[in-house]
């Protein structure tokens, strides 16, 4: 049994009266084995151990799900609930095991398809109305020893706030530093408490985990080019513009003709020769979608060559906060866009009317706005 393991049942007996927790009764040897049974696997030596000291039940931040299949909360219920959404059987090896419950509705679940060991699968995070899955923990230990965290810190059970939420992902990456989802928490509070350049630093440390959140590395390269990061943007475009199927430029929430626009802004500060940079621009061409978007990559990748002005971006859009003839008065109101969510990092980048803003002030002072949640 790992040391996490320990802690969370440590802490478990230790506080008995917290709100929020119901201790269940030990699972015993036969609901255990029928579960294992069902699944055709041995269940992770760690959740078979906590399962036998408490069988489910409510915790301070969800629901341990309990061996057998006599209750909703049951891992059987919910794991032959997922079985029906994915069209699979129980026994199939590549099956979701689910355990928990969580209180914002996903279900925590081990990725059986990671390997024949039941010990080294590692924990999903299953979103019941979207489908939608990402990895938040390498090992049921790195999930005990953030629950302990979690429950044990001065700010648990309080009023949600952007400081509890950095908090909170600080934490996860202390425990799990190898996870992408910790790393890309800490910079989306980070950007919203107007810390673009620490913001920045921990999306490319997500981007570098593996598996990593596939939209990591685009929210990294918009803010390398607003920043003027030449190493940063250049480190993110190289695993943007590698070769990957349209599923995975979807995860991605960009497109290569987008990422091609943002290049073009940053590239005069590419620690890369232009060969290399060119390069990149080839692997964008041959993954853009239509056309249109081929062409558009064809002739930015032209003008680098000439050393001449890109085409306007594709991305640019007609934004909501207007140019001002007051060039400081025009700047505060672009800070206040971004404040109320108005504006995005493509506006700044792209917007053919703030061109003349752009060549006073550098925009990505706008990204030191906090924006704390309403």
């Amino acid at each position: 049994m790992h040391r996490g393991v320990q802690d969370f049942i440590a802490w478990i007996e230790q506080h008995p009266e917290r709100g929020g927790l119901v201790r269940a009764s030990p699972a015993t040897a036969v609901e255990l084995a029928a579960v294992e049974e069902r699944i055709a696997s041995p269940l992770p030596a760690d959740l078979r151990f906590v399962l036998s000291r408490y069988n489910g039940g409510e915790l301070p931040s969800g629901l341990l799900l309990s061996a057998g299949d006599h209750e909703p909360n049951s891992m059987l219920i919910v794991a032959d609930e997922l079985a029906k959404r994915m069209g699979r059987s129980l026994r199939d090896p590549e099956l979701l095991l689910p355990f928990y419950r969580s209180d914002d509705g996903g279900i925590l679940a081990f990725d059986r398809s990671a390997g024949p060991v039941s010990d080294t699968w590692p924990i999903i995070d299953y979103y019941l109305e979207s489908g939608e899955q990402r990895l938040v923990h390498r090992t049921f230990d790195g999930f005990c020893r953030l629950r302990v965290a979690e429950w044990s810190s001065a700010d648990f059970g309080g009023e949600f706030s952007l400081a509890s939420y950095l908090n909170s992902g600080r934490r996860h990456t202390t425990i799990e530093p190898d996870v992408s989802i910790a790393h890309a928490t800490v910079a989306h509070a980070l950007r919203r408490a107007g810390q673009p350049e620490e913001a920045l630093r921990a999306y490319l440390l997500a981007a570098r985990c593996i598996p990593a959140q596939a939209w990591c590395d685009w929210e990294a390269l918009k803010l390398s080019a607003l920043l003027g990061d030449g190493r940063a943007a250049w480190e993110s475009s190289v695993r943007l513009a590698a070769r990957a199927p349209k599923t995975r430029w979807r995860q991605r929430e960009t497109t290569p003709a987008l990422v091609a626009d943002v290049l073009a802004v940053i590239s005069p500060r590419l620690p890369a020769r232009a060969e290399r940079v060119l390069r990149l621009y080839d692997q964008l061409h041959m993954q853009a979608e239509g056309d249109r978007e081929r062409q558009h990559i064809a002739e930015i990748r032209i003008a680098l060559m000439k050393h001449s002005a890109p085409p306007p971006p594709l991305g640019a859009r007609i934004p909501s906060v207007v140019p001002h003839a007051d060039t400081a008065a025009w700047l505060a109101a672009l800070c206040d866009g971004y404040r109320r969510g108005k504006l995005r990092d493509e506006d700044l980048l792209f917007a053919p009317s703030y061109a003349s803003l752009r060549a006073k002030y550098a925009l990505a002072q706008v990204l030191r706005v906090s924006r704390a949640f309403a």
